[in-house]
């Protein structure tokens, strides 16, 4: 099973081998132990275009030491670290409870041996008035060696570049070649984080420091080997305070959380469809709401793109909301004023409610993955990046950042306007409730648009909050008559096998009730975002 820990650490070269650190210096420590030497023997393992590299990413198997075994690492920023870490095994095949963690970075690529890392570990602690440790100091002496997989033999990763050597080959630095150096580790011991842990960390580096020792320029070892070879390319930044800054700030955030929320839905973590679902929404949006800074030949298409993620998503996410809002309103009529055999019906709708919901869930989920594992979310996933390295803006995009915001803000806010006053006015029923809906839709869209501007713009962060109160409204409005639908076809289910259906009756009824208290909140919710004054950001 894997286990999670979040490490941090400063990686130091180019000091005196025998540095001594004085430990009436440093905050917290009382004394400096010696601990045992390690051998520690590594392979690495990427795409032959060291994909997982270019996103910070290292994946080793590691014999020799305390933790030998399998780890996968990337940055939490500063000086922190998430490792997730197996135990070793047999053979060389990466373990699919890591290998799940990276397909969206290797894009369905093979990982392959890139490196081999042979290094001596002198070790120390740092410890306390107690004797534990706080903090170990390692100084290690690396010998890597590149292996012959570490060639791409073909197109490298959108939005990376070759630096003065081939792509993938470590810049010049040729397969079986040794490559050798010294390094010093300062990893604080038990996660320890917050002002003391950076206290700790800058007291032991002025002491370094002073013995000649800098700052490492890599990442981490790996990074170091290949540091010469390809990288992800600097991206093409807009002139700051520009509305193409704005927008290019915003693709970049939310490419880097839909890659992050991949693995979640693979393992089936807690709200990880939705994260997704999110993230391809506020894209889409995003392209769709500032579409005139974009060159919309490129955006388009990807916002098709985006659109058909979310309907990859959009089943398991309904069946989600589904179970977990029919069983909560169950057990809330169950509690309420039922009892004798209403209360025995309310339970045994709502156990039937999550165990046919929860197939569903499990069903259309996997439906998603195997999604996820084809050809075509992988380039959708490079063309973002590529996006997000080199933005596709029209000339516009270098005007001043607030006038565009206001024009776009003033803009979703019209929009609104007439799907609101469109399902005012729409009869009571399936067309109205429609009508409903494109308001919801209307209303998430500028919400999204004041997100986006909010950075920028602080009036911008009212223009949301409200817009962001509309859909809500109308998403509970939504909510219930997705509800009703469904309950009449469980009811429907449930007398087909000679069981009663009261239960789901008195459901129904709350539904109907929760769609009209929310249709007749709109006017007073939608007087509130309407106010001309929050799009003049």
């Amino acid at each position: 099973m894997a286990a999670t820990r979040i490490e941090t650490e400063r990686k130091y070269e180019g000091g005196a081998a025998d540095i001594r650190l004085d430990p009436s210096g440093l905050p917290g420590v009382s004394g400096v132990v010696p601990a045992p030497d390690e051998e520690l023997d590594a392979v690495y393992y990427d795409t032959a275009d060291l994909r997982l590299l270019a996103h910070g990413t290292t994946l080793r198997k590691r014999a020799g030491g305390h933790d030998e075994g399998w780890h996968l690492k990337r940055g939490k920023g500063d000086d922190r670290r998430e490792e997730i870490q197996v135990p070793t095994t047999d053979d060389d095949v990466v373990p699919e409870e890591l290998h799940v963690r990276v397909k969206a970075l290797a894009r369905g690529k093979p990982l392959v041996p890139v490196l081999r890392m042979r290094t001596r570990r002198e070790r120390e602690h740092l410890v306390d008035g107690q004797g534990g440790a706080v903090a170990e100091i390692a100084r290690d002496h690396v010998a890597a060696e590149i292996l012959d997989a570490a060639r791409p033999g073909g197109r490298r990763p959108p939005g990376r570049r070759t630096g003065s050597g081939a792509a993938g080959s470590g810049g010049g630095k040729a397969p079986g070649r040794i490559l050798s150096w010294a390094e010093l580790e300062v990893e604080l011991e038990n996660d320890a984080e917050g002002k003391e842990a950076a206290a700790l960390l800058d007291a032991v580096e002025k002491q370094l420091v002073s013995g000649g020792w800098h700052r490492s320029a890599s990442a981490s070892k790996t990074a170091r080997v290949f540091a010469d070879g390809p990288g992800r390319a600097a991206p093409r930044t807009p002139r700051k305070g520009s509305a193409g800054q704005v927008v290019h700030d915003r693709l970049v955030e939310q490419v880097r959380v839909l890659v992050a929320t991949d693995p979640g839905v693979r393992l089936d973590e807690d709200e990880a469809v939705h994260d997704m679902r999110v993230a391809a929404r506020r894209l889409r949006s995003l392209l769709r709401s500032y579409r005139r800074l974009f060159d919309r030949s490129v955006t388009d298409p990807v916002a098709d793109e985006l659109r058909w993620l979310g309907r990859v998503l959009g089943d398991a996410r309904d069946h989600e909301v589904l179970a977990a809002r029919l069983t909560a309103g169950a057990d809330r009529l169950r509690l309420a004023d039922a009892t004798g055999a209403t209360a025995a019906d309310l339970a045994d709708a709502g156990a039937r409610i999550h165990a046919t919901e929860g197939r569903a869930y499990d069903k259309a989920r996997e439906a998603a993955v195997v999604e996820l594992d084809k050809r075509r979310y992988y380039r959708l996933l490079d063309t973002l990046a590529a996006m997000a390295a080199d933005p596709p803006l029209r000339a516009r995009a270098d005007r001043e950042a607030r006038p565009e915001l206001r024009r776009t803000l003033k803009r979703e806010q019209r929009r609104l306007a007439e799907r609101v006053a469109a399902a005012r006015s729409a009869p009571v029923g399936q067309e109205g409730d429609a009508a409903l809906h494109a308001a919801r839709k209307a209303a998430k869209r500028a919400r999204y648009a004041g997100e986006t501007a909010q950075p920028f713009a602080s009036g911008a962060g009212r223009f949301a909050k409200r817009t962001k109160a509309v859909q809500r409204l109308l998403g509970e409005h939504q909510d219930a008559v997705v509800a009703r639908s469904a309950l009449r076809r469980m009811a429907a289910e449930a007398r087909a096998t000679g069981a009663d259906s009261f239960a789901f009756g008195l459901l129904y009824a709350a539904e109907d009730k929760a769609a009209a208290e929310a249709a007749a909140k709109l006017p007073k919710t939608w007087k509130r975002a309407k106010k001309r004054k929050l799009s003049r950001v």
